[in-house]
């Protein structure tokens, strides 16, 4: 049945055409969409993805890392004093005015990492390494906001006034995107501190290393007695920021309504395509079933096709999907294919095929065979 259906398929070459050309724009529709919503998601809390660590304290009331006063620097021994703490680390994440190579002013989004320290921060590295931004007044920024930032020539070594400090870019990352389109200024933490106006010992956050994960509601208890403090768990933070800016943002119905419709066109073609074709080799098939074919062997005609139209969708879709990534990062977008996003995005081209076969199958098995002698 295989042969017969594939045969069918390929008889009619410009319908067979317009059926891969219709699967293969949803398909791209359908990664593209879904691996946007997964890098906006990556964007808006990218930076607490990397630095990581167990429990972040914050200033009572904090939504989001984006807004954020600032801690006094009596807090480390606070936040420090719990015997699970292993460590306790100082993070910078606040904005500064910056004068642009060009005279003009504008604001960054300044962020800061101690020297040595795991995990590695800044990161995604494009030119420099980490250790060209040990020297005083060093800083790191991503590639897209070269231009924005008025660069004109080489970036590396081009210096800037941020905060009323002057500073040298020694590194640039690739990647490295803000959700609220500031640029990230990465610096070392006493350089980001003077960058963003702080005392020494500031800082906007605290993030927690514990030596056991377990105990890290006895530590988010103990430091939520200070009335000024409040403690979450990294997880809790990273949703909470990610679900203020993209789901409240309504970014995410945005794409997931256009995602919705390029399966909707994908049904449609497709299930346009099986129907056509099943019609037009109804005789066939009823003869086949007096000749006693079985119900499942005339589904299969069918099926055979839909699974064809689904693998071109699936193949095309990947490639496109995968080069229009590559692009996407120069515009300064993030599409992130992680594994989950392709394996949802392939169940759903799958499903699209399966639903779009539903009318011919149904066409298929109300066949009467005695049609064959009419």
């Amino acid at each position: 049945m295989i042969r017969i259906a594939l045969r069918s398929l390929f008889h009619d070459r410009s319908k067979l055409l317009a059926s891969m050309a219709g699967i293969t724009f949803a398909a791209v529709l359908v990664l593209v969409q879904l691996g946007l919503y997964a890098g906006f998601l990556h964007t808006s809390s990218s930076t607490i993805e990397r630095v990581g660590g167990d429990v972040w304290v914050m200033p009572r009331g904090t939504e989001v890392i984006d807004s954020v006063e600032t801690l006094s620097a009596g807090t480390r021994s606070l936040v420090a004093s719990h015997p699970c703490v292993a460590r306790a680390r100082p993070l910078v994440f606040a904005w500064a005015f910056v004068r642009k190579a060009g005279g003009t002013r504008d604001t960054v989004r300044v962020v800061s990492f101690e020297r040595d320290s795991t995990p590695i921060v800044p990161w995604s590295l494009a030119e420099g390494l980490p250790s060209d931004l040990h020297a005083p007044q060093r800083v790191a920024i991503d590639g897209f906001d070269v231009k924005k930032l008025q660069i004109a020539g080489p970036a590396l070594g081009a210096s800037l006034q941020i905060g009323g400090q002057s500073v040298k870019v020694a590194a640039i990352t690739k990647g490295v995107r803000s959700f609220t389109l500031l640029p990230f200024v990465f610096a070392q933490i006493d350089d980001a501190r003077k960058m963003a106006g702080f005392n020494e010992g500031e800082t906007n956050f605290w993030v927690l290393d514990l030596h056991d994960k377990a105990c890290a509601t006895d530590v988010i208890h103990a430091i939520e007695k200070h009335p000024e403090l409040q403690a979450l768990p990294r997880d809790v933070f990273l949703t909470r920021t990610q679900d203020y800016w993209v789901i409240g943002s309504g970014i995410g119905a945005v794409l997931s309504f256009t995602a919705l419709l390029a399966m909707v066109v994908g049904v449609v073609v497709v299930g346009q395509t099986l129907f056509t074709i099943t019609k037009d080799y109804q005789r066939e098939l009823a003869t086949l079933k007096a000749l006693g074919a079985r119900g499942s062997e005339l589904i299969g005609f069918v099926l055979w096709q839909a699974a064809f139209l689904a693998l071109v969708g699936c193949v095309g879709g990947l490639v496109l999907a995968f080069a229009i990534r590559g692009s996407a990062v120069d515009a300064g977008l993030v599409i992130v294919l992680s594994p989950k996003v392709v394996v949802t995005s392939l169940l759903t081209i799958v499903a699209m095929c399966a639903v779009a076969s539903v009318m011919s199958v149904r066409r298929v098995l109300r066949l009467d065979a005695a049609e064959v002698f009419q």
